[in-house]
């Protein structure tokens, strides 16, 4: 995957989960849920809350809103 602009990777118990990227800028932010995904052990049970995953994802988008 090859981008030239600015992204935010989500990730989970070390695994990637999403991209968010403003390629079209701060009022157009896109998200990318990877089909690239390697698989984990099973360990790691992909099952968390839904409230923390909208604050990862606000977080970053905030983040990103403030770069460059």
């Amino acid at each position: 995957m090859e981008h030239e602009h600015l992204m935010a990777e989500v990730s989970f118990g070390g695994q990637r989960l999403c991209i968010i990227d403003k390629e079209n800028g701060n009022d157009q932010m896109r998200i990318e849920f990877l089909v690239d995904l390697y698989v984990l052990p099973e360990s790691v049970e992909m099952k968390f809350s839904l409230d923390e995953f909208i604050k990862t994802l606000d977080t970053a988008k905030t983040e990103l809103k403030n770069c460059a």
